[in-house]
């Protein structure tokens, strides 16, 4: 039976603590994948009758450090576009790519809130996108995580 248990605390470093250790049989370089623990419902089209719930795959974990009752995991990128890099990472990353590919200069990544006004964009971004912005792919305390078999 794969072990199962929930993320206690985000660390730094893209590392978490999950409430499960050695006395669950953790042990270090298991892989764990972290998702929502309430899923999302899926509905029949046909008949409007809910099917169940699916589970969106945040991100893995690989155990790297095992307590009697917690370990620790280092988060293994993204499952999902903005998974466990954040939003500058991703432009830094992206800026890199196309300075190789078009030299210095050529290609500028510009986000919301790094305009000439420097201020911070988030109001306009968010009406644009029609509501308030909130990541639902970061990891998050109280997120499900769950043994993966390797075969």
């Amino acid at each position: 039976m794969a072990i199962e248990g929930k993320v206690a605390k985000v660390l730094a470093n893209n590392t978490i603590v999950i409430n499960r250790g050695r006395d669950a049989g953790v042990r270090p370089g298991m892989l764990f994948e972290v998702f929502s623990p309430e899923g999302e419902e899926v509905w029949d089209p046909d008949t409007g009758e809910t099917l169940g719930t699916v589970e969106d795959v945040k991100a893995r974990a690989e155990v790297t450090e095992v307590r009697e009752r917690f370990s620790i995991a280092r988060l293994q990128g993204p499952a999902t576009p903005f998974g466990v890099m954040d939003l500058g990472e991703m432009q830094e990353n992206l800026q890199r790519i196309f300075s190789q590919m078009f030299g210095e200069g050529g290609v500028h990544i510009r986000t919301f809130g790094m305009g000439p006004s420097g201020g911070d964009d988030e109001e306009e971004l968010e009406s644009m996108l029609g509501g308030p912005l909130k990541d639902l792919s970061k990891v998050q305390v109280g997120d499900a995580v769950r043994e993966v078999r390797r075969r």
